[in-house]
């Protein structure tokens, strides 16, 4: 992300204001993905053997060959094989319950950690300055005053603290009422609505297309992708990924599709009406970059199971202590991103420099 300039999500809504480095970030996550996604020969050698057999013993259909890939080996074998652990579970309650919903996953799973970050922020970059200032008109601090930053901290951007409430709120409402219209017409998944409509190609084996019912960002991306590739000839539907789970429908007719699309839509509109949309062509350092971090987001999302909303914010919501785990990646990475371009940042001014009489 640090190498692309922004995340996936990001890199959509930047598109859509005219960014052609974000634009050319969303085609090189989409590209490494599909591709990805169906990589073997060569790198079926990193495979240990372990996955291997664990990945045949699944008995998955004989259209799939989950023996014959990296990543299938990868899913079949070891992700599949791991227990997915929310808080509620690790209290000893049920995530369907009241307690184990809002006192475990939510309280224990996301506020509480959420607000001790955001503590750790609030004491390393934030705390001085504020209490410097407060130090002005009250010598005598105390608890009241750091709350007070605290709160001041979160709070700094009053206009995005509220989108960011009500984007929440839609997102619930969202998941809300596309679950109530499954339960209330007995459709579990959009691939049954494509084939009720006479659309049968690029359904997985499992009659599923990619359908969280809310919004992801890469796994829509990789199936345009995977799409365009299977029309250009590629045995592509004989992987995990696209054959037994998400499918590559044709993005015309694929719900997953429209939601980024219609975020590129919505940047644009709002970008339209505020004078500030505007085609900005990156140069061949920055598209190089763009296209470096697309490829390590593309790959990572793989990896990880997503980007950073579906493998960070949805599983966080949801409880999942893998979220967390994910997070701490991000950050790790993010770090390391950094530093390295503050390496290459003084490395090409010393070099500048050397070619300039001073």
């Amino acid at each position: 992300m640090v190498f692309a300039g922004g995340c996936a999500s990001g890199s959509l809504y930047k598109t859509g204001e005219g960014n052609g480095v974000a634009l050319l970030v969303i085609l090189s996550i989409s590209v490494t993905q599909a591709w990805f996604a169906d990589v073997a020969g060569w790198a079926n050698k990193l495979v240990p053997d372990s996955w291997h057999q664990s990945a045949i013993a699944k008995g998955l259909p004989e259209t799939i060959n989950a023996s014959d890939g990296w990543v299938d080996q990868y899913l079949a074998g070891y992700v599949w094989d791991q227990p997915v652990m929310t808080y509620a579970n690790m209290m000893g309650q049920s995530n369907d319950s009241i307690a184990g919903a809002f006192f475990g996953n939510v309280l224990v799973g996301v506020i509480i950690p959420a607000a001790l970050l955001l503590l750790g922020v609030y004491i390393i970059w934030s705390r001085r300055g504020f209490l410097n200032k407060r130090k002005k008109t009250n010598p005598q601090l105390g608890f009241k005053d750091d709350w007070a930053g605290y709160w001041s901290m979160i709070l700094a951007s009053r206009r995005t603290a509220i989108a960011g409430l009500i984007l929440g709120i839609f997102c619930g409402l969202q998941m809300f009422v596309t679950q109530g219209l499954r339960v209330k017409f007995g459709v579990q998944n959009a691939g049954t609505l494509l084939e009720r409509m006479g659309h049968d190609f690029g359904i997985s084996v499992n009659g599923t297309v990619f359908d969280p019912g809310y919004w992801y960002v890469t796994t829509q991306e990789a199936q345009w992708v995977g799409w365009v590739f299977n029309k250009m000839g590629a045995e592509n539907m004989d992987n995990i990924y696209f054959g037994f789970v998400n499918g590559i429908p044709n993005p015309a007719i694929n719900p997953a599709d429209w939601m980024s699309l219609a975020l590129i839509g919505g940047a644009a509109v709002m970008a339209l009406l505020n004078n500030e949309f505007k085609f900005k062509k990156p140069t061949l350092e920055l598209a190089t970059w763009a296209i470096i971090g697309g490829a390590l987001m593309g790959i990572g999302s793989r990896l990880g199971l997503g980007c950073n909303v579906g493998a960070f914010f949805v599983r966080v919501s949801q409880g999942d202590v893998s979220g967390w785990l994910f997070g701490l990646g991000m950050i790790g990475g993010a770090y390391i991103g950094v530093k390295f371009f503050n390496w290459w940042t003084e490395r090409r001014m010393a070099k500048e420099f050397e070619t300039c009489d001073i």
